[in-house]
């Protein structure tokens, strides 16, 4: 049986990604007459900000391409997906890997599944959405670099997309296929939230391996700020409650451990609301600054170990006064630009829709 409808599909969709259905028996079921995209790597993963990413994308295509059929491929449904994709394909189907902050020899978990579906539909469109890359200047990041070299350059149709020029430099320097600039997809959402009463200080910090600020200098720093009579919160765009066991990242987690496809955009409404009620954000992490801007929220911002949040920074928000980035490492001189920052009551609204022009341009070539 053919379904036709949005509705429909997507609740296909959402049973493919539970395993209920095979991906063969969900394309079974697709209309013949309409163009299709098979988005890769959509996680399952406990990351607020992936999974901002995820739920952009799909409603980046439901506004621009409401004639398409839009279907979402879990990162643990790789292997078996392009099995059964291969000889289901169509010549204009196109292929996409979610966007994120991920290419590059840090998150290998995320590295190997791309280069295996770069790599193996070579004679389909092929794209990544917006990214971030960085391989390290190391022997094993380099190991790590000519393997993605080698599976990305089997692909002619392959275009990357970087969402700073720090990684746009890095494509053209690095890689054959084609690359293009946008914003991160995040900012292609249009919350909208209620409004709060705005209170205290929210601290937004990193605990992995991309953390470069103290966990003294960040002590500290929240308790001057409650010595200055501040109400300091702690929270993280990593949900607590949606954690794989350690080193489990395999199906055989919990299904409550994963973000299933019909609970992000809930999941990452609560994070905005959480932080549309403070009065200033201090972070390290590129996607808590992102939500500041979506929610007119003056936020502090630090930068990750390979410069990525400062990079996106100066590339699309360092005009916008309510966003600061700063490399201040001593908790006194941070203290007068946060009360600096709680002067902005009501920050301008900033419309990044022209930014994802060569995104919409590629996909209707």
């Amino acid at each position: 049986m053919t379904v036709n409808t949005r509705p429909d599909i997507t609740s296909l969709n959402f049973a493919y990604t539970l395993d209920a259905i095979t991906l063969t028996d969900l394309i079974k079921q697709l209309p013949e007459e309409s163009q299709r995209i098979y988005v890769f790597g959509v996680p399952t993963y406990n990351n607020l900000g992936d999974q901002a990413i995820n739920e952009a994308q799909r409603r980046f295509f439901t506004r621009n391409f409401p004639e398409m059929v839009y279907i979402e491929i879990t990162e643990p449904q790789t292997d078996q997906a392009i099995e059964e994709l291969l000889p289901l394909l169509r010549s204009d189907d196109m292929i996409a890997y979610t966007g994120g902050g991920n290419i590059g020899s840090l998150h290998t978990e995320h590295e190997v599944p791309r280069r295996k579906v770069f790599s193996t539909f070579v004679n389909n469109k092929t794209f990544s959405f917006p990214q971030s890359v960085y391989f390290e200047d190391s022997k094993q990041g380099q190991e790590e670099l000519r393997k993605s070299q080698e599976a990305y350059d089997k692909n002619p149709n392959l275009i990357l997309i970087a969402r700073d020029t720090q990684s746009l430099d890095y494509l053209k320097k690095h890689f054959k296929a084609n690359a293009i600039y946008t914003a991160d997809m995040v900012l292609s959402l249009q919350p909208d939230r209620p409004e709060f009463t705005r209170d205290g200080v929210l601290l937004i910090m990193r605990v992995d391996n991309e953390k470069v600020t103290s966990d003294k200098l960040v002590e500290r720093l929240t308790n001057n700020l409650e010595d200055y009579d501040n109400d300091v919160g702690q929270t993280d765009t990593i949900l607590p409650y949606k954690e794989f066991p350690e080193g489990d990242k395999s199906r055989t987690a919990s299904p409550l451990d994963e973000v299933r496809i019909s609970e992000r955009g809930w999941l990452v409404d609560l994070k905005l609301d959480q932080i549309k009620t403070s009065e200033v954000v201090v972070t390290d992490r590129l996607h808590a600054m992102i939500f500041c801007v979506l929610t007119k929220t003056p936020c502090l911002v630090f930068d990750n170990s390979y410069g990525k949040a400062s990079s996106f920074y100066y590339n699309w928000f360092e005009d916008l006064d309510h966003i600061q980035h700063t490399t201040e490492k001593d908790p006194q001189k941070l203290i007068p630009m946060i009360e600096e920052l709680k002067k902005f009551k009501q920050p301008r609204a900033h419309d990044f829709s022209h930014s994802y022009d060569a995104l919409i341009d590629l996909i209707k070539k």
